[in-house]
């Protein structure tokens, strides 16, 4: 009898462990993380715009004859307000290869969805024009170290002189592949 027990134990031991690597085979139906990433920072930026727009000092942009004044190459418009992106750090502080991605998507999306500001990545160089800081956040909702899961963007826009927050966004998203391992690392040597 005892030998049946063991029999039926060591079958329900197998079942489970094949049961366990068939599920852990099965592809996952989250999209990747740079799937998503493009739709969320576009959806963010439209948010922002429409908190803008509806400040005194954002209501002459919405002109579209503006737009076009400053979409065109050869004509002068007027001067366009400043805004510099700055980039995103993870949860530990330290950028990420993500948070990287979202930097460059954040940069590009705005230059493309706003022309009637300029749009430029945060430096020394550009530091004295600058009127708005736009800045981005990465966050993991599950766990601190995972590559899948619930994460959320924030998007922050900022008056430079005053730190006053001008307009912010947040925005939920699934995905896998989400790499939030430092893009760099200190080496001694």
């Amino acid at each position: 009898m005892s030998c049946l027990r063991s029999l039926g134990a060591l079958a329900s031991s197998v079942l489970l462990g094949i049961c366990i690597v068939a599920a852990a085979a099965e592809p996952s139906l989250e999209p990747t993380y740079e799937l998503v990433i493009n739709g969320i920072v576009d959806s963010a930026l439209d948010d922002l715009l429409l908190q803008m727009r509806r400040l005194p000092e954002f209501a002459r942009t919405s002109k579209p004859d503006v737009q076009e004044a400053i979409a065109k190459k050869d004509t002068v418009g007027p001067s366009r307000t400043v805004i510099a992106v700055d980039s995103s750090t993870g949860q530990s502080g330290q950028p990420t290869v993500a948070s990287d991605l979202l930097d460059s998507l954040l940069l590009q999306t705005a230059r493309d969805k706003w022309p009637q500001f300029e749009v430029i990545k945060i430096g020394p160089t550009g530091l004295n024009r600058v009127q708005y800081i736009l800045g981005g956040k990465l966050t993991p909702l599950d766990s601190v170290s995972t590559s899948r899961g619930m994460f959320r963007v924030d998007l922050v826009l900022t008056e430079l002189k005053t730190s006053r927050i001008v307009a912010q966004a947040s925005v939920r998203f699934t995905a896998v592949d989400v790499d939030l391992k430092p893009s760099w690392c200190c080496i001694t040597h």
